[in-house]
């Protein structure tokens, strides 16, 4: 019988060094976000906060498609541990240059930073996982890999608002920088070769035109292989939901249930918010692998798009707290359950020297559907908040029924192998 993946050194070395880096993601992201979104003094409207998603995620989709490239050709193992050790510089220093540069700009220098190495920290784990993994264990590892990720996420974003509360966000942006130094062992101790050779380019212009023709490439292979290019559209959309959901419970907590003066108020229902996120997360998780083994890829993210589409119809209208972390929650495990689904469908997809320059596209993808979220709560601004949700479910309802069509036609409905 093959060996369990959480019983393979390396598959355990990588998902070590994925949780802890993902976990002081979270406590850097609650720091950031005090600042930039719940501070009572900052304006925390939806055009602050699309501001805050186009500034820091569209200067690094435009540079990320060679990221992927980077991920084929380089050290893998070197780029699961410098990414963590540039985080830990950065964070650790931040008092010393962030005065250089004018009102905010250092915050949003060090959030886009962080963003770009935290992508492509998890790029290059998207295209390492299936090395560790038999491939019949893929939905079993994504599963492990993302519930693990987002828990991971979800509780340093929780213990990171408990540290604003009591240490301010310079001490929370210290620890998170701390944090960021123990997954470079882990990475380190990773033993499979994780390498592919490349022919190496003669001069600087030879490099930028094979990376581009790389790029190329890689972008020709998935358009040419519906079963990976369905999964990227339907992550892309239903982030978007994902992201314009989450606008719209952090606007209700600051216009609806906690006076605007109440700091600690929205810090603590933003905890709670995100907690039940994670839930819900945890559930799919638990779940995933079984579910999967039935219904396949295609099953799991339509059932992604479902659960999205019953947490908007069901909780869109939210007049009570529960009501509103029910929103969450489920909306949460939707997220979840889609992205188990694309991550195996992807792997499984295309050949191995392609699945770095796919995880890049993926995240890039992931990225701007923060900015088409975002950009929808904008643009329905003269809506209710509650007509807005409701409006949602009925879009995400129509989207499921796409997506159940299409993975049905190029047959990725079939029980998948856990």
């Amino acid at each position: 019988m093959a060996q369990r993946p959480t019983y393979d050194r390396d598959f355990k070395l990588l998902v070590t060094a994925q949780f802890l880096a993902q976990g002081a993601d979270g406590i850097a992201q609650a720091a950031f976000a005090d600042i930039l979104v719940l501070e009572p003094t900052s304006q925390g409207t939806p055009g602050r906060i699309l501001a805050l998603f186009a500034i820091t995620l569209i200067p690094y989709s435009i540079i990320a498609p060679f990221l992927g490239v980077f991920v084929d050709r380089w050290d893998r193992r070197k780029l699961l541990a410098w990414t963590n050790a540039i985080r830990a510089v950065l964070l650790l220093t931040i008092f010393l240059w962030s005065r250089a540069l004018p009102g905010d700009g250092a915050l949003f220098v060090a959030v886009l930073v962080l963003q770009g190495l935290g992508r492509l920290f998890l790029a290059t784990k998207g295209a390492v996982l299936p090395v560790v993994l038999h491939e019949h264990h893929l939905i079993k590892g994504n599963a492990l890999s993302g519930a693990g990720g987002t828990l991971s996420a979800v509780t340093g974003g929780g213990i990171g608002l408990a540290i604003v509360g009591f240490l301010g966000a310079n001490g929370t942006l210290t620890i998170a920088g701390l944090l960021y130094v123990i997954p470079i062992f882990a990475a380190l101790r990773i033993g499979t070769n994780m390498s592919h050779p490349h022919a190496r380019s003669r001069n600087f212009v030879d490099a930028v035109r094979d990376l581009t023709w790389s790029l190329f490439e890689g972008v020709r292979e998935i358009a040419r292989r519906p079963r990976a290019r369905l999964p990227l559209l339907a992550i892309f959309v239903l982030r978007s939901f994902g992201i314009f959901i989450a606008v719209l419970i952090i606007l209700l907590i600051k216009r609806e249930f906690i006076d605007q003066d109440d700091h600690f108020g929205k810090i603590g229902l933003s905890g709670l918010a995100l907690g039940f996120a994670g839930l819900g997360a945890l559930v799919a998780a638990i779940s995933a692998s079984r579910v999967g083994a039935r219904i396949g890829t295609g099953g799991l993210m339509v059932l992604g798009y479902l659960s999205v589409a019953s947490s908007l119809l069901l909780f869109g209208r939210p007049d009570q707290l529960w009501e509103l972390f029910a929103l969450a929650g489920l909306s949460g495990a939707g997220g979840f359950y889609c992205k188990v689904g694309v991550d195996a469908q992807v792997q499984a997809a295309l050949p191995d020297e392609y699945r770095g320059r796919a995880f890049s596209l993926y995240d890039i993808l992931y990225n701007l559907a923060s900015v088409v979220g975002g950009s929808f709560v904008v643009i329905l601004a003269d809506s209710t908040i509650g007509t807005m949700l409701t409006g949602g479910g009925i879009a995400a309802l129509f989207l499921a029924a796409v997506v159940a069509y299409e993975a049905r036609r190029i047959d990725i409905f079939s029980p998948a192998p856990v």
